[in-house]
């Protein structure tokens, strides 16, 4: 019957399809649903590792790209360490490296070290000059001149309070002339500076004599200090003229109660007459108007010679002076000091401003030289002409080969311990007092530094005289 068949067919296709299942598990399953229901769902597990995978692989390409970004940066480290490597490698090799770099540069070093002197070393300085030997042997005086740019007297007096009284004492001083002393008249009596005060107490034994600048304050300036001889005493007599205290009574009694072998002492010192060294007449200008307002001279004149105290004017950072100090100052004061020359010999002495030649200069040579105030041609020029009109640089006439010897050094650039200096302060004499004969009662004798006094960017300098019976 139709319909039985059909069931007996439909059970048996069934029980084929299971057996062969069974039999083969790769083959697909025959019932229509069942693999509907099967394969979707393998196919979309094996599309979403499909994907993971891919995913994965492009998360993972740019890590491979770091990394090799990284294998492009190890490169970079190794030529650094190839860098390294090179470094030691010439670090290894110094001695060949080093070779070649010293021929390289050796010549240049040459060439530096040729291009100016440099000269620090102070050479052997004999003293001339024994005052006490001559005194002794000779009944002759020694005369002592002592100059030194103090560069402001306030703040070296603050600074130095008792360095000119121990420069006159340790030097047995007759003269001590200062140069920029950069005070006015009104500072010398101000209650708040006591500057006559402090000079009446230290150098109580000397009279003083100032010259002030009018033009321009705080300002160049120049002073004399005379050591005071004869019957006066201390000097006390004159106290009104100077603004001194008034003397004690005792002081007025004090040369009459001396006796005539003691009054007599006082007419001579061991066998040179007193009045030589005092001085005749002081004057506080050079007078010439022009000149005359910044108060950079007094002149003493003494029985033998005219002494003048002179703060040469400086030329300038710019040398904006140049022209006044060589064509007008110099000129001039040539020009005063001849006519002083006429009627006795002349000493000149003071900060000249102007370092004469190499021996002046611990780097004659340098190219800012020839620009620089002091070591300018025309400065060095006009100095040989004051020279070659019969004076003489006692200094340099004295000790012809001294080096190293200077008198000022640069604060600003600490040049003075390594004595890295100019030698700016002079003793110009006339030629006369550099000859010993018996017409001569006065002959210079020695002049020195003293570099070791400290207290200014100058240190003192030292001339001695022998005055003879």
């Amino acid at each position: 019957m139709p319909p039985k068949r059909a069931n007996n067919k439909m059970h048996s296709a069934a029980t084929n399809d299971v057996v062969s299942n069974d039999d083969e598990e790769t083959k697909p399953i025959s019932l229509k649903g069942a693999t509907k229901k099967g394969k979707p769902d393998d196919t979309a597990s094996e599309k979403q590792e499909a994907k993971t995978k891919a995913a994965t692989k492009k998360k993972a390409s740019p890590k491979k790209k770091k990394v090799a970004t990284k294998k492009e940066a190890t490169p970079k480290k190794r030529k650094s360490k190839s860098t390294t490597a090179t470094t030691s490698t010439s670090a290894d090799s110094d001695d060949e490296d080093s070779t070649t770099n010293t021929k390289k540069s050796s010549p240049k070093k040459k060439a530096k070290a040729a291009d100016h002197q440099r000269w620090t070393e102070r050479t052997p300085l004999t003293r001339l000059w024994d005052p006490k030997t001559a005194m002794k042997s000779k009944g002759s005086y020694t005369f002592t001149v002592i100059s030194w740019n103090v560069a402001g007297l306030r703040a070296f007096i603050k600074k130095e309070p008792d360095a000119l009284a121990n420069l006159a004492e340790r030097y047995q001083a007759d003269v001590i002339c200062l140069q920029e002393h950069k005070l006015q008249d009104s500072h010398m009596d101000d209650p708040k500076l006591k500057i006559r005060e402090h000079f009446e107490e230290k150098l109580e034994g000397f009279d003083c004599h100032w010259s002030y600048s009018m033009t321009k304050k705080g300002y160049s300036g120049t002073a004399m200090f005379i050591r005071k001889r004869g019957g006066g005493g201390s000097g006390e007599g004159d106290a009104s003229k100077k603004g001194k205290k008034q003397a004690k009574i005792g002081a007025f009694f004090t040369s009459k109660n001396k006796d005539d072998g003691e009054a007599a002492k006082k007419d001579s010192i061991g066998d040179v007459p007193a009045k030589n060294l005092q001085p005749l007449n002081v004057v506080t200008e050079l007078g010439f108007p022009k000149h005359d307002g910044e108060g950079r001279t007094i002149t003493a004149e003494f029985p033998l010679f005219y002494l003048t105290n002179v703060y040469v004017p400086n030329s300038g950072q710019k040398l904006e002076r140049l022209g006044y100090r060589t064509e007008e100052w110099d000129t001039d004061f040539l020009n005063k000091m001849l006519q002083l020359k006429k009627s006795k010999p002349v000493i000149w002495l003071g900060d000249l401003n102007v370092a004469h030649n190499e021996k002046d200069t611990w780097n004659e040579g340098a190219k800012h030289l020839a620009k620089s105030a002091g070591t300018t041609p025309q400065e060095r020029a006009s100095f040989d002409r004051q020279l070659g009109a019969g004076f003489v640089d006692a200094f340099r006439h004295l000790h012809r080969d001294a080096m190293g010897h200077y008198s000022y050094w640069s604060q600003r650039a600490g040049n003075r311990e390594p004595n890295k200096g100019l030698r700016l302060d002079y003793f110009i004499c006339s030629k006369d007092l550099m000859e010993d004969n018996d017409s001569q009662k006065a002959v210079v004798r020695d002049s020195y530094m003293i570099p070791d006094l400290v207290g200014s960017d100058h240190c003192p300098i030292v001339l001695e005289i022998e005055m003879k019976k």
